[in-house]
């Protein structure tokens, strides 16, 4: 009996993969000719214009651009088609530092986790729409691309201030690096001290406070934080979180600022703050007397219900035994 032999794989496989980008690329160096482009090198402008001249689907256009690519790279030319990664914050023509400052004022900046989150999120907003960084570029911040002097500088940018704490890029940034070391490090009770609103100041800028070295602990500074506030050590806040993220604050930025309650609370007054020592004890036992009554009512309702349930079941009983008996004949 001879053995079966399955098929063996040949160049077919890779030939049928090359197949469409050879098609493609063939479309192009006849459009290039009859247009008097050049082909190879080819300009953006060049590749841009067939693109357009012959539209199709999206995987169409990825597959002819894959192929000028690929033989501008065989030929030892560089990538005519650079990938430029697009901005969550898109640069506007001029400066937009009017909103940006709208949206760092619409971010929580005390209490944990709100706060510390908040904070996170303004050292983003500032990275993306102050700074105009992108994803990629803020994913991978470290503290030795910060200087904090009387200039606040990240990657050389100049961090901008306004005369508004709230809305101010610079104490945003310097909120973030008070506490950015001790969440890398995992100290959570000294991060929810100092997010204490009972603490807080938000009438005078942070960035003109000194600001602790703790901040250099840190490994990286835009990070990742769990729903628990513990950070995500080593593991750098993805571009999908950014691109969740930024488009939310603006969103709540829309609402106008919020009016975080800071400084010492107050309790509020009552009735019992004016009362003399044998009226609070009288107080007290009417409070008591109430107790006892809601207890002797509950337990009358417990009986009640106790009792409703004994009938039920001796209701159902005749019926039970009358369809015993029925299954038995």
């Amino acid at each position: 009996m001879t053995p079966q032999t399955s098929p063996k794989p040949g160049p077919k496989h890779g030939h049928d993969s090359r197949e469409p980008l050879e098609a493609h690329w063939g479309r192009f160096v006849a459009w290039c000719e009859a247009a008097g482009h050049a082909s190879l090198p080819a300009t953006a402008a060049t590749i841009g214009q067939f693109l357009t001249l012959f539209p199709g689907s999206a995987s169409t256009q990825r597959l002819r651009r894959r192929a000028i690519r690929a033989h501008h790279i065989a030929a030892g030319l560089p990538d005519p088609i650079p990938t430029v990664e697009a901005r969550v914050w898109p640069r506007p023509e001029a400066p937009d530092q009017a909103v940006v400052g709208e949206v760092l004022a619409a971010i929580p900046k005390y209490r944990y986790p709100i706060g510390l989150r908040g904070r996170r999120d303004a050292f983003l907003v500032v990275l993306l729409g102050a700074l105009h960084l992108t994803r990629e570029q803020a994913r991978t911040i470290t503290p030795a691309d910060v200087a904090v002097t009387s200039i606040l500088r990240i990657r050389s940018h100049v961090v901008p201030s306004s005369d508004d704490p709230m809305s101010c890029a610079a104490c945003a940034v310097t909120r973030w690096l008070r506490i950015v070391g001790l969440v890398w490090t995992g100290f959570r009770g000294d991060v929810i001290r100092l997010l204490d609103p009972t603490r807080g100041n938000l009438d005078r800028h942070d960035c003109e406070q000194p600001v602790p070295g703790e901040w250099r602990r840190a490994e990286q500074l835009l990070l990742s934080l769990d729903v628990h506030g513990w950070a995500r050590t080593g593991l750098s806040l993805s571009g999908r979180s950014m691109t969740s993220i930024i488009p939310s604050r603006r969103a709540a930025a829309a609402d106008g600022p919020i009016v975080e309650t800071l400084g010492a609370v107050a309790r509020r007054p009552s009735r019992f703050d004016a009362l003399t020592l044998q009226e609070t004890y009288a107080e007290l036992g009417s409070t008591d007397d109430a107790v006892n009554d809601a207890l002797t009512r509950l337990a009358t309702i417990l009986n009640d219900a106790q009792a409703l349930g004994a009938d039920l079941q001796q209701a159902a009983t005749p019926r039970k035994q009358q369809i015993a008996a029925d299954s038995d004949h």
